[in-house]
């Protein structure tokens, strides 16, 4: 088995109990703390770094930059005998995350170097898979058994050869039920038979079209965040842009500068020159850096926002760095693409919708008129950086060290951001439009071009026998940043 299958299988055997009880917990925020023996192992493969160095090391970087630092408990009272993970967390405030009856979780976190999961959101976009991710459903409390509902196939992948598509539900694997002992290969594993089905309403059975498919090994799959792109002509003779956004990553590889992503973006934005209205699709992102969300609120952004504030970076006020440092709408970032000079934008949402995503429709709103269609996002209004030094230390931290604003100053989506338009595409209610991405029949697209031309009507569904399935994790979730990821600073003057 290679290195990144056995993480994808020890991640998600650590990640999904957790999911099934809080929901929304992110891969960068689950770190498991080693035993005894295996700290022991790690001084003697490392004895170059004493532990209490790294954790003066993280101490003092967390004291300088974190931007709850005056939260962080007084020296007396650390643990210095902790874990190391354990001991970063016990630095942390209770403002840092999700904590509630549904949600217990950290945004800021820290991984060994050794880990072959150590990279963000927005860098590597190179996943071992079987290329298709998936809402998991559970659907039996005792014994526990669950339903993958496919979200999306990656073109020229294991799923997508085998026939798998987005709305396809997941059974069994190789004739066993999914269940707590083998759930973790839905990530990727070997050659596998799945039992697969569809869900229709409309059907006496509910579930048709029910198979056999045979799925080759999981691979290497490149996970482009440009998913799909095409323009409409609507019923009332509009153009209309649709543009389907997975994640902000600028690269597929994090040592490269190339911006491949970037430019492809750019180049599609040229596809939509003329386009009368503009529907963009950021129901599975998650989040990622926030020079690529610049980049796109440029391409849609108002002419007349151009050198305006696209956002506002507050940090903590230590000298490290400024206070506030601002982000504009700069016309120099679309020189090989085009400015769209939207005044209305129509954003799919979902609970998925977090981070580098809520930062563009933060950004938006002192402009245009954003209209969100879908469920509340996630709320993530903060941002993270990278710390390490390679040279000294096994671990990197990505702690939150600022908030993020817009050009009216607000920052009120902690709690997620309401929508206009409520459509909630994972109710059972509404599979028989669980249809592909830029199928205008799909819910969340035929509901933004029905309102688009004023046609837009809400259907009562009388059925009254639905199933209750419980959304327990999202293979997304191991790919959220943890709010949005600064990779560039200090650039106040960036107009």
């Amino acid at each position: 088995m290679n290195i990144k299958q056995t993480f994808a299988i020890v991640f998600f055997a650590v990640a999904l109990p957790f999911f099934f009880y809080s929901c929304s917990k992110d891969d960068d925020e689950i770190v498991t703390t080693p035993t005894e023996e295996e700290e022991e192992e790690d001084d003697d493969d490392d004895p170059v770094v004493p532990t209490e160095t790294v954790y003066s090391w993280i101490e003092s970087e967390m004291r300088e930059k974190y931007y709850w630092y005056s939260e962080i408990p007084a020296a007396s009272s650390l643990n210095y005998k902790l874990g190391v993970a354990d001991f970063f967390e016990s630095l942390l405030s209770s403002k840092d995350g999700k904590h509630n009856d549904s949600s217990d979780y950290f945004y800021s976190y820290i991984k060994s170097t050794a880990d072959v999961s150590a990279s963000t959101r927005g860098i590597s976009q190179i996943d071992y898979s079987y290329g298709f991710e998936f809402q998991l459903y559970l659907v039996n409390e005792s014994p526990a058994s669950y339903y993958a509902h496919i979200l999306y196939v990656a073109p020229s992948s294991p799923a997508a050869e085998a026939g798998l598509k987005r709305g396809d539900w997941i059974h069994k694997i190789d004739a066993k039920a999914i269940d707590n002992s083998n759930y973790t290969t839905l990530l990727g594993g070997n050659a596998a038979t799945l039992s697969v089905a569809n869900y229709k309403k409309t059907e006496s059975s509910s579930w048709t079209n029910i198979r056999t498919i045979n799925i080759t090994s999981a691979r290497t799959i490149e996970d482009d965040p440009l998913y799909y792109h095409n323009v409409y002509t609507s019923s009332t003779g509009k153009k209309v842009g649709y543009l389907v956004y997975n994640h902000f990553t600028a690269d597929k590889d994090e040592n490269k500068e190339d911006g491949i992503y970037d430019t492809k973006l750019l180049s599609w934005s040229k596809d939509f020159a003329g386009v009368d209205e503009f529907i963009l699709d950021l129901r599975y992102n998650n989040g990622g850096l926030i020079t690529c969300a610049q980049l796109l609120a440029t391409i849609l952004a108002p002419s007349d926002a151009l050198g305006s504030i696209f956002c506002i970076e507050e940090f903590n006020g230590k000298s490290w760095i400024q206070k506030k440092s601002n982000l504009y709408y700069n016309s120099n970032l679309v020189k090989n693409g085009i400015n769209l000079n939207l005044k209305t934008i129509y954003v799919l949402v979902t609970g998925m919708t977090a981070s580098a995503s809520e930062l563009v429709i933060n950004g938006l709103k002192p402009y245009a008129n954003v209209i969100l269609i879908g469920t509340k996002t996630e709320g993530k209004n903060v941002g993270s950086i990278t710390i390490k030094d390679e040279s000294k230390y096994d671990w990197y931290m990505q702690p939150i060290v600022c908030k993020l604003y817009n050009a009216e100053n607000k920052s009120d989506y902690e709690d997620g951001m309401t929508v206009n338009y409520e459509l909630d595409e994972g109710s059972i209610q509404n599979m028989d439009s669980f249809l592909e991405l830029g199928d205008t029949n799909e819910l969340l697209l035929n509901a933004a071009l029905s309102i688009i031309d004023g046609n837009y009507k809400t259907s009562a569904l009388s059925r009254s026998s639905w199933p209750t399935f419980r959304k327990a994790g999202s293979s997304l979730d191991r790919k959220a940043s943890n709010g949005v990821i600064i990779n560039t600073i200090n650039n106040a003057e960036d107009h």
